[in-house]
């Protein structure tokens, strides 16, 4: 008998609001059964319109259904067989999304053809129909967003405004009521940590503050401007990348816990160890302390994801490499994957690729 695939719940570009990369739910897929992966289906989601395209995107897996940006818009797929079940156009050009949370997916639009129209729009769509369930717009762009704890920050720029070039403005989930807004400030990132979040100020005097992204409240602040590039995944440090290197300082009070020097690219994080794609190698370090555990060489390693026991790599050419997290011994794999444009999404049972613009699903 075979066991059943875990309920998808890769809702957003780096699984979840850590954006760790890391799917702790997966079971099915792992060093045992990943030789015996074959193709299910494959989507080519149509294109928009010309100039107006988004760069090739990874699918977001929720329940059982898959969701692409195609068309334009959004399009939901059946995750067993890949028969769409609904699809909305109804946007210009998509700038952030799709998150998938608390039954919605939501994204971010704005004009594509107009040179003067900068005003960005955030839309919730039902998950289960695609209809449009709100929608609010704001002054600026949106290029940034993160939902938790039923709320969703944004932050983009203006290129009409004359006192606030940059903004940040949260919302409500359910309903798209606004909830706080803060003007000359962005988000440092796509990443929530337990419901805090990091905001950089793009005006007066530089610094980074965590503040709630529920009420906007500052809980602490620091004059370094770094990039907020994933969060552990019990909420309790935020792994930061700036110009000294990559850095975890804790969620509650800022304090810095470890550094490693000069180390920067793609990251993924599980709790126990961060792994790190850069500069022809894989590092992987001790969530805790930041102490190098091991290091593999790999041709351009980029966009690493982990789960069921297992580690992906992308590597020169799209091709993924498969990696035991532990020891980063290569596990084999009977399949090859190459040409991919983005990381893999493993949930649900299944394996997800994105090979040039076509998805493709892969299930023992």
């Amino acid at each position: 008998m075979g066991i059943a695939p875990p309920p998808a719940s890769w809702g957003h570009d780096g699984y979840g609001p850590g954006n760790t990369r890391y799917n702790p739910a997966e079971t099915v897929i792992n060093a045992g059964s990943v030789n015996r992966l074959k193709l299910r289906w494959t989507v080519t989601p149509a294109p928009g319109r010309p100039g107006c395209q988004p760069a090739p995107d990874a699918p977001r897996a929720v329940g059982d259904r898959v969701y692409l940006l195609e068309a334009g818009g959004v399009a939901a797929y059946q995750a067993a067989t890949g028969k769409r079940l609904w699809r909305n156009t109804g946007f210009s050009q998509i700038t952030a999304g799709p998150i998938v949370a608390g039954g919605l997916v939501l994204v971010a639009t704005t004009s594509c053809e107009s040179a003067s129209d900068y005003d960005g729009s955030l839309v919730a769509l039902d998950a289960a129909t695609g209809a449009q369930r709100w929608r609010r717009t704001a002054a600026w762009t949106i290029d940034t967003a993160v939902t938790d704890a039923g709320t969703v920050a944004t932050s983009g720029a203006c290129g009409t405004c004359d006192d606030a070039r940059h903004g940040a403005t949260a919302y409500r989930l359910e309903d798209g009521i606004p909830l706080w807004t803060h003007s000359n400030e962005v988000l440092a990132g796509p990443v929530s940590a337990g419901g805090t979040i990091l905001l950089r100020r793009t005006a007066g005097r530089p610094g980074t503050w965590a503040g709630r992204i529920t009420t906007g409240k500052p809980v602490w602040g620091t004059d370094l401007t770094p990039t907020a590039v994933a969060a552990n995944p019990d909420g309790t440090q935020f792994y930061l990348r700036s110009d000294t290197g990559l850095a975890a300082h804790a969620a509650t009070d800022g304090r810095r816990l470890w550094l490693v020097p000069k180390e920067a690219g793609d990251l993924a994080a599980d709790g126990r160890r961060v792994y790190v794609a850069s500069a022809g190698r894989v590092n992987t370090y001790h969530a805790a302390t930041g102490r190098l555990l091991w290091t593999r060489a790999l041709a351009a390693p980029r966009a690493p994801v982990r789960a069921g026991g297992l580690l992906y790599v992308l590597t020169g050419g799209g091709n993924l490499t498969i990696l035991s997290p532990g020891d980063g011994t290569v596990i084999s794999s009977r399949t090859a994957y190459s040409a991919l444009e983005a990381h893999v999404v493993p949930a649900g049972g299944r394996l997800l690729t994105t090979q040039q613009k076509t998805i493709r699903s892969y299930a023992p």
